[in-house]
């Protein structure tokens, strides 16, 4: 059976057609910065093409059809990074095996275990802590006198102290150990092959680590309501196959990998509405259009423009193009957002477009285990925001984001905006007017 530990070597970069070569540092900030407003669109109608970076030859892919392909096909690609020199940047959790980078049964068994925490029943359940928690922030922004950073005073702390402070009860020395981890993962953005990891990730990385195994044993001893560790942990009994060192270390790729992508999409999503005002104040009059409006918002500007690497298995080809075993398969999952075959006038902006088969939280076997707590999150932030502050605007109506983070991810730096007219005056008026509306939805 052919897998990831069966890859011996990377491909020679003399196999490769050098007319389909692309001189290009997936992981520099140029392409960072440029990836909304240059490459993405690019990538999303061509069909896939090489970079070497760091001695690795390796395959992008941004067409919609051609991305699903490898995410729906499990026999010719594998999520799980081969262990050779030059592939360390796509070992984002160093050798901890996570249903991010774990496929067949492993997967699936795994998978089944933490489903439940993160499927439509408990969100549903997580609904009204969802929304208490929102207007305790907004009420924080408020607090500030007008002039705020949405993305530093609100967004980046958002899903963070969700899930570390309100879900999970943590101190506020666990979390920052959490956050500290989290931050620390754009360190090996520029990894050298075969140096080691940097030792400020690595000392996070460990702090982490023993942070989330002393949840565990606290939550044995104690389990809490709407926590899906308690939850996970009293499975672990009987009720799933699943042992506790894969719980901890996918607990670990949870809250240490996976929290600002949500953040970064809400502030995404509030920078684009602000930039598209006629269709913010549709919203507010008509709070029907939030689920879509949160669609389209994820479609325009997603977290980030790469998820995980999948890595072929056998030779084969994607779109035409020839992928030899071993080589990494770079997704760009924002490319396919904007790709014309799929999404009419992709570079276009429109809350009515009402999409279904947006491909920002992936696909497949690995569809992104915490994407409607996402969607949750980001319906009620737009949802309260309209109601509490219905005349937010940008500071600067010409704001252009700069954008940092991981590897592949696209996290802006900063939002500044101003509430506008006194918030209470302005929402005691509009609050009942657009509640109304909301409870008939």
């Amino acid at each position: 059976m052919q897998d990831a530990a069966t890859i011996d070597r990377a491909v020679d970069p003399a196999r490769l057609d050098r007319s389909m070569i692309v001189d290009l540092e997936l992981g520099s900030e140029p392409v960072r910065q440029e990836m909304i407003s240059r490459h993405a669109a690019d990538w999303g109608s061509r069909p896939p093409f090489y970079i070497v970076n760091q001695g690795v030859p390796q395959v992008i892919v941004g067409r919609y059809r051609d991305l699903m392909e490898v995410y729906r096909d499990n026999d010719r690609f594998t999520s799980t990074p081969p262990r050779l020199p030059g592939y360390e940047r796509f070992d984002i959790f160093n050798g901890i095996p996570t249903i991010a980078q774990t496929d067949g049964e492993d997967h699936d068994r795994v998978r089944k275990a933490f489903a439940a925490s993160f499927g439509p029943g408990a969100i549903n359940r997580m609904d009204e802590v969802i929304r208490r928690f929102v207007d305790t922030m907004l009420d924080e922004v408020e607090a500030l006198g007008g002039s705020f950073d949405f993305m530093n005073d609100f967004a980046g702390k958002l899903i963070f102290r969700f899930m570390l402070d309100e879900v999970l009860k943590l101190s506020a020395e666990q979390q920052a150990t959490i956050f500290r981890f989290s931050m620390s993962l754009s360190l090996i953005v520029d990894h050298k092959p075969g140096e080691p990891f940097p030792q400020e990730f690595l000392d996070a990385l460990d702090g982490a680590l023993n942070v989330i195994g002393s949840i565990m044993e606290d939550r044995l001893v104690e389990p809490r309501e709407n926590d899906f560790i308690s939850t996970i942990m009293r499975d672990e009994s009987g009720k799933v196959d699943v042992g506790r060192e894969e719980i901890l270390n996918n607990i670990f790729g949870i809250l240490g990998g996976a929290l600002g992508t949500t953040s970064a999409s809400t502030s995404a999503m509030m920078i684009t509405l602000l930039k598209h005002r006629d269709q913010f104040e549709q919203v507010k009059a008509d709070p029907s259009l939030i689920p879509q409006t949160v669609e389209e918002c994820l479609r325009y500007q997603g977290p980030g423009f790469l998820s995980f690497a999948r890595f072929a298995l056998v030779d084969t080809e994607i779109g035409g193009t020839p992928v030899y075993r071993g080589m990494p398969i770079n997704l760009n999952q924002q490319a396919g957002n904007y790709d014309p075959e799929v999404f009419d006038n992709p570079l276009t902006f429109d809350i009515h477009r009402n999409p279904k088969n947006i491909i920002t939280f992936g696909a497949g076997r690995h569809l992104c285990l915490g994407q409607r707590l996402a969607r949750r999150m980001m319906a009620v932030t737009l949802e309260r925001i309209c109601v509490r502050f219905p005349d937010i605007r940008l500071a600067d109506p010409e704001f252009e984001p700069s954008y940092e983070g991981m590897f592949g991810e696209i996290r802006q730096c900063s939002a500044p905006m101003e509430l506008g007219i006194r918030p209470r005056e302005r929402s005691e008026e509009h609050t009942s007017e657009l509640q109304s509306r909301i409870s008939s939805r």
